[in-house]
């Protein structure tokens, strides 16, 4: 699929969906507990559906927002994570609760990225941690875990600690995660340990790293998700570049999402805007470049380099090395964006510098590098263009946010739709 995008002003208000993080979160808890919980308010994309798939393998019942589980009941060895990297780290730990083996499988380019912190520990602990080919995936794992400690490093993902802190509490004995070295990302596995806690799980942060106490019984939970912040962030940024203040409601005031730093961020950088009652009010503005560390926000990097394209003087961006193992190689992908709307893209191994340009060039044609959020922060840098811009394989978005387009057109944004191949 391929969007023909004109430039265009947004006005009016986003019912921001539900959070990734927290939808990813919430079911998994919900599927270890042997009693139904409610999830009112879930997001529906691809890697939610993924997630969703991997517990049903693992004997859990999810009919819409009903969720029941209890594991460990393999009812299908092989489960297929899609392009999920959040479903694959996630899930291995908790299918190695059991003692069966079970293979997981992914697509796109979810087989190349990196599995490596728990390839390391795994086997090192003699477990069974077996490639299936050259990649990642392909991959054979199987239990039964044992309680313990386990070492992992912290400037990997996050995700990785995250499958451990679901994993361990169902263990019969008390277990450790010891962090080594920097740890990264630490906002994410906070939301981690809040689901835990909303579901009972107790998990004590230590000098080192979490003790996790076993014999532990996730207990059920009515709960509606909270919206998106990562989402949210590309209609806080077409405010900031356009004409008209936009409304986002459904955000969470005092959210603990990592990725509520961006209101931080867009103050600094002289952006304007104010909370009515729960609905965030976004103005446009006139920003000024500064200086933004991605460590524990890269999920942000795509559409903050869109704002630093449209910002006065210079921004630079540390902390970067992590965005080219996402879903492409996110670096490389926005540098070729910007530098085809006309703005100065430098980049180093974890440096990237952006110079603030007056105006984004038209009557070019991008690709999506099969990246959501690649695809997202093209539509959003389409509004200040001076022509037509074309996207290509714009059906990336169904990994996160399926309805994008639907909401960029119902505020005003222009963009119609094209099979591949179609005349325009």
């Amino acid at each position: 699929m391929k969007l023909s995008l004109t430039p265009s002003s947004l006005n009016g208000t986003v019912h921001v969906i539900a959070s990734k993080s927290l939808s990813h979160r919430y079911l998994i808890a919900a599927a270890l507990s042997k009693e139904p919980s409610i999830l009112e308010g879930l997001m529906e994309s691809d890697d939610i559906d993924a997630t969703k798939h991997a517990l049903k393998a693992l004997g859990a019942i999810i009919e819409s927002g009903y969720v029941k589980g209890g594991f460990p009941n393999v009812r299908h060895p092989e489960i297929n994570a899609r392009a999920s990297g959040s479903t694959v780290r996630f899930m291995i730990p908790i299918a190695m609760v059991s003692d069966k083996p079970v293979v997981f499988r992914g697509e796109h380019r979810l087989p190349k990225r990196s599995l490596a912190a728990y390839e390391t520990m795994f086997t090192s602990m003699g477990y069974r941690y077996e490639r299936l080919s050259e990649d990642h995936l392909p991959l054979r794992v199987q239990g039964p875990l044992k309680p313990g400690n386990y070492h992992i490093r912290g400037d990997v993902s996050s995700q990785f600690i995250t499958g451990l802190l679901f994993a361990l509490p169902l263990l019969e004995g008390d277990s450790r995660i010891v962090i080594e070295g920097d740890f990264q990302s630490q906002s994410y596995v906070g939301l981690t340990v809040d689901t835990l806690n909303a579901f009972s799980i107790e998990v004590n942060r230590t000098d080192s790293g979490y003790f996790i106490p076993g014999n532990q019984v996730y207990q059920p939970l009515h709960v509606n998700v909270e919206g998106d912040y990562s989402q949210a962030a590309f209609f806080i940024v077409a405010a900031l570049m356009n004409r008209y203040p936009l409304r986002l409601d459904n955000l969470r005031r005092e959210s603990k999402q990592g990725d509520r730093r961006i209101l931080s961020i867009i103050a600094g950088m002289g952006g304007r805007y104010e909370w009515d009652q729960d609905t965030l009010v976004v103005h446009p503005s006139t920003t000024r470049g500064t200086t933004i560390d991605l460590a524990d926000i890269p999920d942000l990097g795509p559409i903050l380099m869109v704002l630093a394209a449209r910002s006065e003087g210079e921004t630079t961006f540390t902390n970067v090395q992590r965005l080219r193992y996402k879903e492409s190689d996110r670096v490389e992908a926005m540098r070729e964006v910007l530098t085809a709307f006309g703005v100065f893209f430098e980049a180093t191994d974890d440096t990237v510098t952006v110079k603030g340009a007056t105006t984004f060039k038209g009557d070019i044609t991008l690709d999506s590098y099969d990246d959501h959020r690649i695809a997202m922060a093209v539509i959003i840098a389409s509004l200040n263009a001076s022509g037509p811009v074309t996207l290509k394989n714009a059906e990336a978005i169904n990994k996160s946010y399926p309805n994008f387009v639907d909401v960029f057109k119902t505020l005003g944004g222009s963009a119609s739709i094209f099979k591949e191949g179609d005349a325009q």
